[in-house]
């Protein structure tokens, strides 16, 4: 079992059987002290008398959720008592869907709006109600069903008005609607809360200081039945996502929030990731001033740690390139190599310029798949399964993607009880559709395929056709919108496994490490982000401050941080670089 190889302080945090406050930082095993704990419980689960009960592991992403649930299946668990995925994953499989009789606007189905979608729906609302591109619009609800803005003479109540209108015509609902549903249900109907605090024996809840107020009520609603267990793993110098409404509480603030008789303090503190080099350039950026120490190693390896600040941004590509070739020419894995980037937008114009340098190592950036790889369309479990290949490698990922799907066909009301793995793969290995033809009627004809396959008439059956149709629009959208002329024959590029160097966002990085980090647009307005700097100084240094320490403890070797010069605001003001920096 994976815990057999853990230190003392993990070992501790992975055998204590109570409420637990463990925190982490950088590269201190969290993710390997996280799972070896569920495999703990589960190999003990006839003396914790977990019985039919279920342990539920909330991440912040699906990739955290994926990988927590590969490390698992790897080491021969599959356990039917454990469920891992994101908060609104949570929601969606035991609130909503078991009580989907009491939320009419569900009842007669509904669909997850693509997040591409979403983004081009308020973008032209946006530019209806004389908004800028850039603007910030909060069309998220309040815990009480509200929106954000009361004046309903103003252009923002008009705009968000009008998109949530939009969604109630078309049967969407977004991420933030599955949350406020999901609140409304159990404040509405506290018998609820008690079935889902008897069901769930203990809550793992990784990066907690990422939660958010409406995810800490959902959560509430069932700990302080005082029925089930609950374990925060986190680190609140990493809570990047303040200014999105995250919320962080202390220990105290905790047992009172939770009705909690006893919550117990842990932490790993040693590194095993990065040079001392590397870590003392981070904690600098502490609030805490807790000591960081290297126990990696490369506790003496000689970093370096480059701060840029002469670059114009017309020669950055130039810039990152010669930093990456250096690095290759000394034997160094492309895979070990991240270029961070302050927003997605970034990350594209990055990805292009770097794709047609004249090189000999691969890009791993954004660019943008035509199909909208949103985890909660019931076919594109499907889309994924039909361009991975069967094999040894792909066995895992295989089954994760089959199983998330048998959910699917049971929850549309297409089969009774859940359909096996053995029985979803075999009818995808029979498929047998041209790739030589558009993407969309691709999809359709697969889809078709395998449900004749398994003798299902899915036109009859009203949430399957939605969502069929919901991915066949917002893949139709995103390809008109960046005029894409890809075939059914090139999307195994985008469903394949990545190679070369990763560009990413600053925050999408979290959780990742790389030997060698680079991160441009180190600059106020990016990071910081304008909207807050516009909230305060205090609010916009705590920000950055927060920002700065996930990206340097990214790093195991050798850390670039680059503001290039060029920048300027609509006001053609040049952009300074990030103070904190």
């Amino acid at each position: 079992m994976p815990y057999k190889k853990l230190t003392k302080e993990q070992m501790n945090a992975v055998e204590y059987d109570d409420n637990l406050l463990l925190t982490a930082c950088p590269g201190s095993g969290k993710t390997k002290t996280l799972v070896s704990k569920l495999a703990y419980i589960i190999e003990n689960k006839d003396r914790l008398l977990i019985g039919k009960r279920k342990v539920i592991a909330l991440t912040y992403t699906n990739i955290a959720a994926d990988t927590i649930t590969e490390r698992l299946m790897s080491y021969g668990i599959s356990d039917k008592s454990v469920w891992v995925g994101t908060i609104h994953s949570f929601c969606l499989q035991w609130i909503i869907k078991p009580n989907i009789n009491l939320v009419p606007r569900l009842s007669k189905g509904y669909v997850i709006i693509d997040e591409h979608e979403k983004e081009k729906l308020i973008n032209d609302l946006k530019e209806k109600y004389d908004f800028g591109l850039y603007d910030n619009i909060i069309t998220s609800l309040s815990i009480n069903y509200q929106y954000e803005y009361l004046d309903k003479t103003s252009n923002h109540y008009k705009l968000v008005d009008e998109y949530h209108q939009y969604l109630r015509k078309n049967k969407y609902i977004d991420f933030e609607l599955i949350l406020n549903i999901s609140y409304r249900l159990l404040n509405e109907y506290s018998g609820m809360c008690g079935s889902l605090a008897a069901l769930i024996h203990h809550v793992l809840i990784d990066e907690y200081q990422d939660t958010s107020t409406i995810q800490y009520e959902i959560l509430r609603f069932i700990i302080e039945k005082g029925k089930s267990k609950i374990t925060l793993i986190g680190d609140q110098e990493q809570a990047i996502y303040t200014g999105l409404g995250a919320e962080i509480k202390n220990k105290e603030e905790l047992i009172d929030y939770f009705k909690l008789e006893r919550l117990e303090d842990m932490a790993l503190t040693g590194c095993f990731r990065s040079s001392q080099r590397i870590i003392d350039f981070y904690k600098k950026y502490q609030d805490g001033g807790i000591d960081i120490q290297s126990k990696s190693l490369l506790k003496d390896f000689k970093s370096v740690v480059h701060i840029e600040t002469t670059i114009d941004k017309s020669q950055l590509s130039n810039y990152i390139h010669e930093i990456i070739q250096s690095h290759l020419d000394s034997g160094l894995s492309e895979k070990e190599i991240v270029i961070l980037c302050p927003s997605w937008f970034d990350v594209m114009q990055r990805s292009r310029e770097l794709d047609i340098l004249d090189k000999d190592y691969s890009i791993d950036g954004l660019v943008v798949s035509p199909i909208p790889k949103s985890n909660n369309n019931m076919w594109l479990d499907l889309v994924s399964l039909a361009l991975t290949e069967p094999s040894i490698e792909n066995y895992l990922k295989r089954k994760m993607l089959a199983n998330t799907l048998s959910e699917h066909l049971k929850d549309c009301c297409i089969f009774d009880t859940v359909l096996g793995v053995k029985g979803i793969l075999k009818a995808v290995n029979r498929l047998d559709v041209s790739v030589d033809q558009s993407i969309e009627t691709w999809i359709e004809e697969n889809v078709r395929e395998f449900c004749s396959s398994l003798s299902i008439n899915i036109d009859s059956n009203m949430l399957a056709m939605l969502n069929l149709n919901s991915l066949l629009e917002s893949t139709r959208e995103r390809i008109n919108k960046y005029d894409m002329q890809y075939r059914a024959s090139d999307l195994e590029r985008f469903f394949g496994k990545s190679k070369g160097i990763k560009i990413t966002t600053c925050h999408s990085t979290k959780g990742d490490e790389y030997d060698i980090v680079i991160c441009t647009g180190l600059l106020e307005g990016k990071i910081p982000h304008w909207n807050d700097v516009y909230v305060g100084t205090q609010h916009a240094n705590y920000v950055a401050r927060r920002l700065l320490y996930v990206i340097g403890s990214r790093a195991r070797k050798h850390l670039y941080m680059i503001s290039e010069r060029g920048h300027q605001t609509k006001k053609r003001v040049n952009y300074k670089i990030t103070p904190q920096l």
